[in-house]
């Protein structure tokens, strides 16, 4: 009885244990945006970190990973004409001049700052093939509960006064689905990930239809 017990104990105990999942940090940017909007890849990253779940062994060489984490994401807008705004009779989310950055007599200011940021509760369920010990490549879908938005721009106006305007409430879409592939070696992972869907609702965003793509490091447990 205590054999089985203990078995029954080890069998579970591999099932959660994951080297998938772990810390996360990756840079990215916007795909099929508009002309207005410029996303700078440099400045614009995500973090995240994923605890395992449940990790079945299909085989010796291929598992199921299913995790659960939190993804925070930005997207920072580089033009200094441009900015990511919110229009607060309609609640629309747009890319243009904050108010006042250029005056009738003609005095310019510009902005300075300007990022677009998302929080989510994601379920990662992934495959992972193993080559060896410590090589191995995943892939497989997540999904994304989008619980927060915000956005936060911060420009010189006419009068060369800093401004800075931030908004809550951003619209965001609740449920995404993204794609992800990595190359792991020992505890280290390379990834890349692909969001096909638009990242805000199409009534409250409809000028700013663009999907995401990031890829960096992974810390795996």
């Amino acid at each position: 009885m205590a054999q089985s017990t203990s078995i029954s104990i080890q069998k579970v105990k591999d099932e959660i244990d994951d080297d998938l999942a772990g810390f996360y940090f990756g840079l990215n940017t916007a795909l099929s945006a508009p002309d207005n909007m410029n996303v700078n890849l440099w400045k614009s990253w995500e973090v995240g970190f994923d605890l395992p779940i449940w990790s079945p062994e299909i085989t010796k060489s291929f598992l199921f990973h299913m995790d659960l984490g939190f993804n925070w994401k930005n997207f920072r807008s580089t033009d200094a004409d441009r900015s990511f705004m919110k229009n607060y009779t309609n609640k629309e989310v747009f890319i243009g001049a904050p108010e006042y950055l250029i005056s009738p007599s003609g005095a310019k200011g510009y902005v300075d700052f300007s990022r677009m940021k998302i929080f989510s509760i994601t379920l990662p369920l992934l495959f992972e093939v193993k080559a060896s010990e410590k090589f191995s490549i995943a892939a497989g879908p997540i999904v994304n509960f989008n619980l927060h938005g915000s956005l936060k721009t911060k420009y010189y106006n006419d009068r060369g006064e800093y401004v800075t305007f931030t908004s809550n409430g951003l619209r965001q879409q609740v449920v995404t689905v993204d794609l992800k592939g990595m190359i792991i070696w020992d505890n280290l992972g390379f990834y890349c990930k692909w969001s096909p869907m638009r990242q805000l609702q199409d009534k409250y965003a409809p000028t700013l239809d663009f999907k995401g793509i990031s890829f960096g490091l992974q810390l795996c447990m």
